[in-house]
Order: C-alpha cells, then structure tokens, then sequence
C-alpha cells in the first residue's frame, strides 16, 4: 500500500541575489584620462574667447598717467581766512582741509587749463582735435579734454594734493603736466599777490547790483499781483477765514431756531380766533329765569300736575333747547381784535423780518468765506516764485555782505 506522500517530486524555490550600486573609484589616473580625452573639446571652447579678449587687450588705446605731488604751505597770502587762528603751527585739521579744497579748485580752473595749453600747443597736445574743430571752438575742445583727463585729489588729514594726468604719449602727458603746474602757480600767485582789494570791490559792486535787481523783481512781483505782504496777508485771510466761518456756524443756528419759532406760532396762530367778544347784552337767561321764578311761584297755589304747572315745565324745556341748540349768545354782541392773536402775530412778523436777515447773512458769510478761499488758493500759487526771488535776494545780500567783508580785510 502506497503511502501518502510517498514518491512525489517538486522544484526548490530559486536564490535571491541581493543587488547593490557599486560606486566607481576615480583616483587621479582617471581624471587625467579623461581630460586628455576632452582635450579638443577645452580647446574648442576657450581658444576663441582666449583670442577674443587677447584681441580686444592690443586694439585698446595706450595711456600713460604722469603724477605730481604739491604740499600746501600757509603764509601771509591768505588774506581772507575761514577761522581766525592760523598760525606757524597750530593750524585747525577743519582749516586745511578748507585751504586745501580752496587749492584744488585752484588747480582745477579753466583759467590754469588754458594758460597750460597756451604753452604746450594745442596742435602738439591734441592734433585730432585741431583737425576736425572749428576755429571759434578749438580752445573750448582743448580745456575740455585737459579737464575730462586730468584728476586732481587731496590727501586726507594731511595738506597735500595729488595731481595726475593721462596722455597717450608719456613724453606729452609730463609736459602737460608739468604746464599745468607751472600755470597754476603763476595764476595763484598772480591772484594772491594782485589788487585784490579792487578786485573784490568790482565784484562787490556786481554783486550790489544782483542785490538791486533781485529787491526790483521782488517789488515787481509783489506790485503785479496785489500783494504788500505775503506772510502778513495769508495770516491776516486766515484770521478772517476763521472769523468769518465761526460767525456762519452762529448765523445758522439763529437761523434754525428762529425758523422752529416761527413754525411754532404758525401752528398756534391757526387755533386762535383773530377776534373775541368784548360785550355780550342776551335776554334769553333773563326769560328762562323769569319762566323759572314763575313756576316755583305758581306750585305755591297749584299742584305739580295741573296744567299750569305743566305748561311752564312745557316752556322752560323749550327755552333751554333752544339756548343749548344755539350755542352762542342772542342779542346786541360787540365784537373786537384778540391781544394775544396779535402778539402772536406780531411775533410772526419779526421772526420772518429775523429769518430773512439771518438768510441774507448766511449768504453774504458764505461769499466772504468762498472770496477768502479763492484768495489763499491763489496766495499758495504766488509763494512759491516770490520765495525763489527771495532765496536769490538773500543769496546776494550774503554774497555781498561776505565780499565787503573780505575786502576790508585786504585793504
């Protein structure tokens, strides 16, 4: 007998193979290997920048720059000072810098620029310029290319300025240089050393004169556009501005209350009778009474049911329906004006008097208010030109001020 199980065969499950990313190694071998590989590659792509820029560095301009050191000494040239004090040697740091910047200004003027290329030649100095340039303008070029290649410094803390020049001949930019110098020296000392006391007086008489015109152009201004005083004037609008609005804002709360007021007696006025009764003569009650006084009269001698008795009741029910049907008075009635529908209506009319007062008001106030508005609009458009003749006024006055001072100082 088989057994179960017994000669039965089957595959075995297969292995796994675990998997893993090997890293490669790359030692120096390597990366030289593959950059010898590359080789044509590097080459293709930085040759030509290599000669592109190699190109561009020979097609630049060649320039030379020749450099000059001055040293700034104080003396008795300085006529006008910026602060008291200098002394041999106790000069303030702020005072040299002051002088300093004051000698590169020197050194930067037109005046020293021309003087240099007067000297040097502008054929020499600049032939492409004398080229193509106008004879009216040459000069003009010439000053205009010293300045744009020449740079002048100062050294911080110390009086010393540093001045450089760049030419493309080195020979020509030394000996623009050194013209330069020379230039500046010649004019310093001419400037120092001069008549600067008239000279300051002309300028001083200028500048009296930009003074005088500066107070006409204000004067002008102020005559064109109706003003005495800007400052004055919007002050004094803006006093009235607020007046004028403070006394708006009352006019129309008297005006609202005078017109509830007068909304109130209107109502009034129409609930009372314009006329009353002054004087009444009626008979009627007389003749009920006297019909009364006769019936108590005629129960002393007859009984309450005679027929007397009951005419009388019959004529005094009749006489008080009709005075109850009537409703008012019989006979003579004098009739005259009611003193409080008077009143009222003499309130009436001095309330609409008041209104209308107070309407008339509202709009003249809301004119005024309205006139000073369009006023200040057009003061705010004024300002701002009359404060630019002012600032050059004041400008000049200083100007002029600052020059009388340096004058007497140079005499």
């Amino acid at each position: 007998m088989a057994q179960a199980g017994a000669g039965t065969t089957g595959l075995a499950p297969p292995a796994r193979v675990a998997a893993r990313h090997v890293r490669p190694r790359t030692g120096p071998l390597t990366l030289a290997v593959q950059l010898w590989r590359a080789k044509w590659l590097m080459l293709a792509i930085f040759l030509p920048l290599f000669l592109i820029g190699l190109a561009g560095a020979f097609a630049m301009p060649r320039g030379y720059t020749s450099t000059s050191r001055l040293l700034v000494s104080f003396d008795d040239a300085y006529v006008y000072r910026p602060a008291a004090g200098f002394e041999a040697g106790g000069t303030a740091l702020a005072e040299i810098e002051v002088v300093v910047q004051s000698e590169v200004e020197l050194l930067r003027s037109p005046v020293v620029a021309q003087a240099a290329l007067a000297k040097v030649t502008l054929a020499r100095a600049y032939p492409e310029i004398t080229e193509g340039c106008p004879p009216e303008a040459c000069e003009r070029l010439g000053v205009a290319a010293i300045a744009e290649h020449l740079s002048v410094s100062d050294t911080p803390r110390n009086p010393v300025i540093v001045a450089r020049f760049a030419h493309r001949q080195p020979a020509m930019s030394a000996e623009l240089l050194n013209a330069l110098i020379d230039a500046y020296l010649a004019y310093r000392a001419g400037l120092f050393t001069g008549d600067r006391a008239g000279s300051l007086q002309k300028q001083r008489e200028g500048l009296a004169q930009d003074l005088a015109e500066a107070d006409g152009a204000i004067r002008d201004y102020l005559l064109t556009n109706n003003l005495t005083d800007l400052a004055a004037e919007r002050d004094t609008l803006r006093q009235l501005y607020q007046a004028a609005s403070g006394e708006l804002l009352a006019a129309q709360s008297r005006l609202r209350q005078s017109e509830a007021q007068l909304a109130n007696y209107r109502r009034q006025i129409d609930s009372i009778d314009p006329a009353q009764d002054l004087y009444v003569e009626d008979s009627s009650q007389q003749a009920l009474l006297a019909l009364r006084l006769e019936r108590e009269e005629k129960l002393s001698r007859y009984r309450a049911d005679s027929r007397v008795i009951r005419d009388l009741d019959m004529r005094i029910e009749q006489a008080g329906s009709y005075l109850d049907s009537r409703g008012r008075p019989a006979g003579i009635v004098r009739r005259g004006p009611n003193p409080l529908y008077q009143q009222i209506e003499a309130s009436i009319a001095t309330l609409q008097s008041e209104v209308q007062a107070l309407r008339g008001q509202e709009t003249e106030l809301k004119t005024q208010i309205a006139a000073f508005e369009v006023r200040q609009r057009r003061l705010l458009e004024l300002e701002p030109a009359l404060q630019a003749l002012q600032r050059n006024r004041d400008v000049a006055e200083k100007s002029v001020r600052a020059l009388a001072e340096r004058e007497v100082e140079a005499r």
